[in-house]
């Protein structure tokens, strides 16, 4: 049984796609460190974060920009 939220804590803005039996899911932060992250699964219930794409704080700096004008999941 798949129960919501199928990702614990904050991910919003969720984009999935499926590669063979593998689905991978992209989540954002916004403009909080670390922007984006992406899951896999292989039965929409199980999930396992396994990268955040931005590995360095540098590469999100929102300094001056308005609240909530980050990063969107793709």
């Amino acid at each position: 049984m798949i129960r919501n939220p199928i990702l614990p804590g904050f991910n919003p803005d969720p984009s999935i796609c499926r590669v063979g039996r593998d689905y991978y899911i992209a989540t954002s932060t916004f403009e909080w460190y670390p922007g984006v992250q992406i899951h896999h699964s292989t039965d929409l219930v199980n999930w396992k974060l396994v990268k955040r794409p931005l590995d360095r704080a540098a590469q999100l700096d929102m300094r001056g920009n308005p609240d909530s004008g980050g990063i969107w999941a793709p």
